[in-house]
């Protein structure tokens, strides 16, 4: 089993029992003792777990998420910013998945497309598309209390019956060895699913999500471009991430 498996494996095993022995981390992923030792230094390292005499613990708060309202306040106009580039992507009569989020929450005022049907698993994204004259379906399923996005089977279900020209996802982290992670599977998994429906796929971060790891990994596939902001390509780091994704860039 390669590293990242075994510690997606480890926190999933971690997340159902407040505690668990070395020993029982090694039988549940059959790996020798010292390549578990291994594994949980770093994910110490990492912030997402505690060792403790004989076993680990989760770190909770690797699993928590800020709630929505929270989220809007912080990085405002970096995140207008991004928004507007990531608008700027649709095109009239497209078919469009937008994420629930708040990042994905700021591309609709900037939205000028004619004739596109947005289908989204965000409450709070349903009142601003209408207002705007968009043709607007939701997702059915459970609702996330924090980011108010429907998620689980039912939601899935419904994802799955759609093709999209464009998917426009938020993320809360990027990270150059574990890529793209968001706190909650179910989020996680829906994230996945829409990509893997999209023409074009387009994830959008601001500069606090780089260098973030959280529970739950994304996958990316290769028709996904990241959308940031000038401030993020600032920074001393955005050039290794660089070399590795496809990029639009923004200007603040």
């Amino acid at each position: 089993m390669i590293t990242e498996k075994r510690h997606e494996l480890i926190l999933a095993e971690l997340s159902q029992k407040d505690f668990l022995t070395l020993q029982e981390l090694i039988d549940r992923t059959g790996s020798s003792a010292s390549t578990v030792r291994r594994d949980l230094s770093k994910l110490q390292q990492m912030g997402k777990l505690k060792r403790i005499h004989g076993g680990a613990k989760l770190n909770q708060s690797s699993l928590l998420e800020p709630n929505l309202a929270d989220k809007r306040s912080t990085n405002l106009r970096e995140k207008q910013e991004i928004g507007r580039l990531a608008a700027s992507q649709i095109d009239d009569d497209d078919c469009v998945f937008l994420d629930a989020g708040s990042t994905t929450l700021e591309m609709i005022p900037y939205i000028n497309a004619n004739d596109i049907i947005v289908v989204t698993n965000g409450l709070t994204h349903v009142e601003e598309l209408l207002k705007r004259g968009i043709r607007t379906l939701i997702l059915g399923g459970e609702v996330k209390a924090t980011t108010f996005a429907t998620v689980g089977a039912s939601a899935l279900k419904t994802l799955n019956r759609y093709r999209f020209d464009k998917v426009f996802l938020g993320m809360n982290g990027i990270d150059m060895k574990y890529g793209l992670t968001t706190p909650d599977e179910q989020e996680a998994i829906i994230k996945h699913h829409a990509m893997e429906l999209g023409t074009q796929v387009y994830v959008l971060v601001d500069h606090a999500k780089y260098e973030k790891v959280y529970f739950a990994h994304v996958p990316l596939l290769e028709n996904v471009a990241l959308v940031t902001s000038a401030k993020a390509m600032q920074g001393v780091t955005f050039q290794y991430y660089a070399e590795k994704y496809n990029f639009i860039g923004g200007t603040l």
